[in-house]
């Protein structure tokens, strides 16, 4: 593997030569000038970089210069794009963001750390040269490489999703149906029971009681008990038998019904006419994150893993890869294009053109579900919903904001 070092200090080249030497011929400048005279050299020699770290604060021009100039070579040679890797300094958190729509793939803090630039590489597009790699700093398969190769190869299946929430999804495509519908809850008592409560909460003002399923979902409608029935039955899904892993499970549950509920209180508040079901999407964006956690969990107990697991490496892989891994498991379970691109692109829209207005929406749901509840936001841009492409497309002010909070909140209240 080829790889090039931009740093204007000496002392952090020297750092970092050791760790990334280990993987291939390994070279250095220490300018953004001289970064683009070598790797302009390295396109035209048909012998492109493969990996290159850039200091944001070099001494001839600021890093994401260098990076914009850089990919607009790879562009020009017709090359695919080195993964590129900043360093930097936790006060140079604007320009990571800055850089990452220049198109960088990651970031390093700087004092360097080997443990966090390996695991950096392994979650990057260059993984598979480097599990082959040798030298002291030697990348073994991580549980989430052995996962998705056991996926790929067909050796295990995904979870399936629960048959009544598929029927259901199945009428929706036909046309939802008051008699249909009704007949179908009434095959599951718990489901039954629980909207029937539903309907007597005070979001919706009861002023009688209701009995039985068809009076709620004629309290409901036909659209609303479709939400709240996707919401229990795939509550069930979100779930694992393992004691280690339910906390980041639950946690997982309550950011993906919030995003559902934000989503269907955009597009009514918006009054956006979209492709697909807003809360079903909100519900399903981050599906890949659970499937893969499940498969996880499962293999663990079974003592497939080699040694201990480490939760917030396992962790932070699942981030990394869940986007992809959704898709597939939504192409596997037949659902349409759109919710395969919402699984894709929930988090980066920068890859996808043009924003469907479903996408804008999801996007939107998940950076407000995630700053509502103060989650860390998305470890890639750390951009504020305020900030967000998604917010600007759709024309969301800060006082629209607010009200949004307050519906949001306000049918969260029916879930208890």
């Amino acid at each position: 593997m080829r790889t090039l070092i931009v740093d204007s200090d000496p002392a952090d080249c020297k750092l970092l030569q050791p760790i990334l030497a280990d993987f291939g011929e390994c070279r250095t400048a220490h300018s953004g000038n001289e970064a683009i005279t070598v790797v302009r050299k390295a396109l035209s020699d048909g012998e492109p970089f493969e990996l290159i770290t850039i200091d944001i604060a070099l001494s001839d021009m600021d890093g994401t210069e260098a990076l914009f100039e850089i990919r607009d070579m790879e562009e020009e040679w017709e090359r695919e794009g080195a993964v590129i890797i900043m360093a930097a300094t936790l006060a140079d958190r604007a320009a990571i963001a800055t850089a990452y729509s220049a198109g960088c793939d990651d970031y390093v803090l700087k004092p360097f750390d080997g443990k966090g630039i390996i695991k950096r590489l392994k979650n990057s597009k260059l993984r598979n040269r480097l599990l082959t790699a040798g030298g002291a700093n030697k990348i073994t398969a991580s549980p989430i490489d052995m996962v998705i190769d056991r996926f790929n190869s067909g050796k295990i299946d995904i979870p399936s999703l629960p048959q009544l929430s598929i029927r259901l999804n199945e009428m929706a495509k036909k046309g939802l149906d008051f008699k249909e519908i009704a007949n179908l809850l009434k095959q599951d008592m718990s489901i039954t029971a629980k909207i029937i409560s539903m309907s007597n909460s005070s979001y919706y003002g009861a002023v009688t009681k209701i009995k039985t399923v068809d009076q709620a979902i004629s309290r409901l409608g036909l659209s609303v008990t479709k939400q709240y029935v996707d919401a229990l039955c795939n509550r069930k899904f979100f779930a694992t038998a393992s004691k280690k892993y339910s906390k980041v499970t639950e946690e997982l549950w309550a950011h993906s019904l919030y995003c559902a509920v934000t989503a269907e209180v955009v597009a009514k508040f918006l009054k956006l006419d979209l492709k697909e079901d807003a809360f079903t999407m909100g519900l399903l964006h981050d599906v890949g994150k659970m499937v893969l956690l499940q498969i996880s969990a499962e293999l663990e107990a079974r003592g497939k893993f080699e040694g201990e697991v480490d939760q917030e490496e396992l962790f932070e892989s699942i981030d990394t890869y869940h986007n992809k891994f959704g898709a597939k498991v939504l192409k596997k379970w037949n659902f349409n294009d759109e919710y395969v691109q919402i699984a894709k692109y929930h988090d980066d829209l920068g890859n996808q053109y043009p924003v469907s207005r479903d996408l804008q929406v999801i996007h939107f749901a998940n950076l407000f579900a995630k700053q509502m509840a103060n989650e860390p936001l998305d470890h890639q841009t750390g951009a504020r919903v305020e900030d967000a492409e998604s917010t600007r497309l759709l024309g969301i002010t800060p006082d629209m904001m607010d009200k949004i909070k307050e519906l949001v909140d306000r049918q969260m209240s029916v879930y208890g």
